[in-house]
């Protein structure tokens, strides 16, 4: 039985690896209940050895704080060994510059005599299995950029999938005759129901070209309106992760439907890959994904077979699915439509007296004060369960199976946090737990990241330049469809609160104020960029709270602005100066411009993208807490609001923008004692 441990504290970086590997597993025997988290590590061992006795593949998945040391231990434990693995080394002496010098080279290089490696992209964290009895103790990395390997390599090992996707030649799969004849018929029915919901919702569909969908595109004369709600849009080439590995077909997929949602500001993107083929168990497997997307975030299905007679059927199939995804779209967006004003019971649950268990985390921030809310563990909604393929058609026969992948949704445990997608909407808090009637106790609120949450983050921007991105990737990465434009003549100076500094001197002096020469020159470049980009944005008159400014730029930084201004560098959309506004440390992801400020939100503002070196940035965590004898005199003074009876109802998250999952986002509105304020 193939197990999955790890401990009950994760940080939100920990947490998002820990998703994926569970939504990898899941397609090779990964149950819920085989999923379990301990309050400490000697727990998890305990069970590790009661696990490892009934002959159980148990995986132990670590942060990389305790990585190293949980490795030596589980060596020890079952008494190998100890060795230098000579691939990890050389892996490592080749990516010597991707960890910082005091990780301790020779600790991320001990295995046991007999292990199989896993290794990982750049060879830190590399994952290892042990075998044990008739089991094994496989020991893997929660590290976001770096797990993908390690599964692929032990999947691989495991299962004896090679996990690399093989596409056909689409002659192999498809008749000419079918595609012209048979399948469009056979698909006029469903795609007829998904352009009348599309139509009856006032919703619109882009969708990406490709040997599928372009059946589709060819029906435009046969379905009525379908033109008039399905657009087309051209694919996007692939792109790379952090760790600088080719992204997996799924999540091409998931990208391409993205972006065409996006592209055009439609409500749903989507799109069909073309047929892959890998080795299973007992035979091969042909599959392919259908990946759509809509404001809340994109999931994409796998469509399987191992009947090679059921290959021309495979992509029409997929169709089908696709078709019969967007109209439950559609009709779950109308049913809670219709909810909104239904009120709700509220849950049920306890805490003991005293202490006002809200459990809300709210982010406080120096600058703006967007909030960050983190509660209601044990009541999240598991949204990620397998949706059947739709029936219409001649395909309704076929054995297909289909899996979900989602990018954001439900995990295992209920308690672990949960990634969403960049442009994630605004949603209804949950109704927080009731509890015991008390008239004192304490409210505590953990704080995530620095700033205002919009934009470039000063930190994640460093990151991504140690893994090796360029300032153009970390501003495209930031400022989401934006366009970087060079030949730009720079003013000779930019008026700062009230006084004018020749333009380089003044970008320079704000890269030394905002981040300092200690910064990347990647990450510099892409400051500037934005320096620059916001002070043209506002005319070249800025506010004294609109940036910091004022020490002496050391050599790098000004080296950084004269590069930065001799290219004439700014961002741009759709012809326009772009708003770059940019903050010290996100919350793992970004937040909306609308969000924080209100106005006409801005596309390449949206929020939700990804920041993850945010968050191994020592400052991203901090706690506060307040007495509620305290927290009701700010409210009276601040707030002109009296607030009496039970302290446990006196805040209430009332919508926020799932920026890390369905339960946690910046707080857009929250209500103190009953009077609605924003979350700035």
């Amino acid at each position: 039985m193939l197990k999955l441990f790890t401990i009950e504290e994760l940080s939100a970086f920990s947490s998002d690896a820990l998703y994926k590997i569970c939504l990898t597993l899941e397609d090779y025997g990964l149950r819920d209940e085989n999923v379990s988290s301990f309050e400490s590590y000697e727990a998890l061992f305990n069970a590790v050895s009661y696990a490892l006795t009934d002959g159980d593949d148990v995986i132990v998945a670590a942060e990389n704080s305790d990585y190293n040391a949980v490795k030596h231990i589980l060596l020890g434990k079952l008494q190998l060994e100890e060795i230098t693995d000579p691939d990890v080394e050389n892996r490592i002496a080749q990516n010597r510059g991707a960890m910082p010098p005091e990780e301790n080279a020779a600790a991320h290089c001990a295995s046991a005599l007999g292990a199989v490696c896993h290794l990982s992209a750049d060879g830190w964290f590399s994952g290892l299995t042990m075998p044990s009895g008739s089991g094994s103790l496989t020991l893997v990395p929660l590290d976001f950029s770096r797990i993908d390997a390690v599964l692929d390599s032990y999947i691989a090992y495991a299962f004896g999938v090679e996990t690399d996707d093989t596409p056909l030649l689409q002659s192999e799969l498809i008749q000419p005759e079918l595609q012209e004849t048979q399948a469009q018929m056979d698909l006029v029915d469903p795609v007829a129901q998904m352009t009348q919901a599309l139509l009856q919702a006032s919703n619109r569909l882009c969708l990406v070209h490709g040997e599928a969908t372009d059946w589709i595109y060819d029906l435009r004369g046969t379905v009525d309106d379908l033109s008039d709600v399905i657009d087309f849009a051209q694919p996007v080439s692939q792109t790379q992760n952090t760790a600088g590995v080719e992204e997996s077909a799924s999540a091409k997929l998931l990208r391409q439907a993205k972006d065409a949602r996006r592209a055009l500001e439609v409500d749903y993107g989507a799109a069909i890959s073309p047929v892959f083929t890998t080795e299973g168990e007992d035979a091969k497997v042909y599959y392919a994904y259908v990946a759509v997307a809509d404001r809340e975030g994109a999931k994409a299905k796998r469509i399987n077979t191992t009947n090679p007679d059921d290959l021309p059927l495979l992509l029409p199939h997929c169709v089908v699915v696709l078709c019969d995804t967007v109209c439950k779209k559609i009709e779950a967006k109308h049913a809670a439509d219709e909810a909104e004003d239904t009120p709700q019971k509220p849950d049920d649950k306890k805490v003991s007296k005293g202490f006002l268990a809200f459990a809300a985390v709210i982010l406080l921030v120096a600058i703006a004060v967007p909030l960050l809310l983190l509660h209601n563990y044990l009541n999240n909604d598991d949204t990620t369960g397998s949706a059947a393929p739709g029936t219409s058609g001649y395909v309704s026969t076929i054995n297909f199976n289909t899996t979900d992948t989602p990018t954001s949704g439900g995990l295992p445990a209920d308690n672990y946090l949960k990634p969403a997608e960049p442009g994630a909407s605004e949603v209804s808090a949950a109704t927080t737990a009731s509890v015991t009637p008390s008239t004192a106790g304490t409210f505590t609120f953990y704080v995530f990241g620095y700033g205002h949450g919009v934009g470039l983050s000063q930190h994640g921007a460093e990151y991504l330049a140690k893994q090796g991105w360029d300032y153009a990737q970390i501003l495209a990465n930031y400022y989401y469809g934006t366009t970087l434009v060079s030949g730009d003549t720079y003013p000779a100076t930019i008026n700062y609160a009230g006084t004018d500094y020749p333009t380089r001197d003044y970008i320079a002096s704000v890269l030394e104020s905002e981040m300092s020469g200690s910064f990347s020159k990647e990450a510099l470049k892409a400051q500037a960029v934005a320096v620059y980009t916001f002070a043209k944005y506002n005319g070249f008159r800025l506010n004294a709270d609109a940036n910091a400014h004022g020490k002496t730029p050391s050599a790098i930084c000004t080296q950084v602005a004269d590069e930065v201004a001799s290219a004439g560098l700014y961002l741009a959309y759709q012809g326009k100066t772009a708003l770059t506004p940019f903050h010290s440390i996100s919350a793992g992801k970004t937040t909306s411009y609308y969000n924080v400020w209100g106005g006409t939100q801005l596309p390449y503002l949206e929020g939700g993208r990804p920041s993850y070196g945010d968050y191994e940035v020592g400052d991203f965590k901090s706690t506060y807490t307040i007495s509620s004898d305290e927290f009701r005199a700010i409210a009276s003074s601040k707030l002109n609001v009296e607030l009496t009876g039970d302290p446990a109802t006196w805040i209430r998250i009332v919508t926020h923008d799932q920026a890390v999952s369905n339960d946690i986002g910046y707080v857009s509105t929250i209500s103190i004692g009953g009077k609605e304020i924003t979350g700035n």
